[in-house]
């Protein structure tokens, strides 16, 4: 009986990091197809809170720049909207300057992976 239970845990736990890695592989694959901005607008609840890709065209560009006061590092705060085909949505894009980051200017063409909450909380951001 003992090794029954000791066999039924090792199953749970096998079934639990199953699905943790499905979900993590299912967020990615998610990510990897451009979501239209219509679509963000129009069904915001289907996308909250998972990561979405989104191609477009930068607009209203503006950046805010900040000593942290813990670390001491210079950040950037990139907002902007992106516009495709179908719309316009705000997006953000926190960093710290100069570690590689790349900075937006109204026109760029880019592809952004983002994390949708109402507006997109930038996590990658490739220009096109």
């Amino acid at each position: 009986m003992r090794q029954y239970n000791e066999t039924t845990k090792r199953l749970a736990g096998l079934a639990g990091i199953l699905m943790f890695v499905c979900s993590v592989g299912a967020s990615i694959a998610w990510a990897a197809d451009p979501v239209k901005v219509n679509a963000l607008l129009a069904y915001p609840q289907s996308y909250n809170m998972k990561s979405v890709r989104v191609e477009g065209m930068v607009g209203r560009y503006r950046m805010q720049q900040f000593i942290g006061a813990r670390s001491k590092l210079e950040k950037c705060i990139q907002e902007f909207s992106v516009t495709d085909d179908t719309g316009a949505i705000d997006a953000t894009y926190a960093t710290i300057c100069g570690m590689g980051t790349v900075m937006l200017s109204n026109g760029d063409r880019v592809t952004i992976d983002a994390h949708f909450s109402g507006i997109l909380d930038v996590r990658s951001v490739m220009k096109n």
